[in-house]
């Protein structure tokens, strides 16, 4: 009698961890696991620099640590190798892939820039009210050039693109795919979640800017994909555009080089 209640135990929790049907809501240990993977070493990392941005003799070391950390090479292989295991455990658990909206659509090409200017304009704000550089100076407005967004593209290199894509589509796709994918009584503590963990692993670049892109780009990607766009694609792309130029409009856009 020992043998059938002991394979009914092993069924009852090999049918918990993968489910019979494909699963459409994630479930808190699976966000818990899912965030771990994803963001724990990034997590500790930002805080670890984070609190020593205190340490006045450790100012310079602080500042080329965090761009190293930023670096497009020497995150790229580690973000990679998370991403396969977080697609792995989801493949485990059933995860319904085929509910995100990631469409190829004509719309991308109009959604995509405009986010990125409405984010750039804002940074810029924030740059400029913060004391951090006047982007509003009336003596740059002369030395803007659309076409100048291209010639910085054309100046990234291959591994700048890539890193920028695989970053885009990483954070992204757990933001706003995985953390949207719950019970809908649970989505206001989800957001709640996710937006402490956006914020979490930007503190390197100072608690204003973690508070920007954490509470109000977080707060902003989400409204616009739950309630208008509803379409994961233009977030990656200008997510990736943002890692490639920085989150600053007048930047792209101004010719320096005259």
């Amino acid at each position: 009698m020992i043998l059938p209640v002991m394979e009914g135990k092993r069924m009852t929790i090999l049918s918990k961890i993968r489910p019979s049907q494909p699963l459409k809501e994630l479930k808190w240990f699976d966000i818990l696991v899912i965030t771990l993977l994803m963001f724990g070493q990034f997590i500790y990392r930002s805080t670890e620099l984070y609190l020593a941005s205190f340490s006045t003799a450790a100012t310079e070391t602080v500042s080329n640590t965090a761009s190293e950390g930023a670096a497009f090479s020497s995150n790229f292989n580690l973000q990679l190798l998370m991403l396969v295991l977080t697609i792995l455990y989801l493949l485990l658990r059933r995860f319904d892939f085929k509910q995100l909206p990631i469409r190829l659509t004509w719309s991308v090409l109009l959604w995509t820039p405009l986010i990125f200017v409405a984010v750039g304009f804002f940074g810029d704000i924030v740059m400029t009210l913060s004391g951090e550089y006047n982007y509003f100076d009336p003596t740059l407005w002369s030395y803007i050039d659309l076409l100048e967004i291209f010639r910085k593209f054309a100046e990234l290199t291959p591994m700048a693109i890539l890193y920028g894509l695989l970053n885009g589509f990483y954070e992204e796709f757990f933001f706003l795919g995985l953390m949207t994918s719950v019970k809908d009584e649970y989505k206001w503590w989800a957001l709640a979640y996710s937006t402490i963990i956006r914020i979490s692993f930007h503190t390197y670049q100072g608690m204003l800017w973690a508070l920007v892109i954490g509470v109000v780009y977080g707060l902003f990607y989400y409204f616009l994909y739950k309630y208008k766009v509803k379409n994961l694609l233009p977030f990656f792309l200008m997510h990736a555009l943002a890692d490639m130029f920085g989150s600053s409009l007048m930047y792209v856009l101004i010719n320096w080089r005259s």
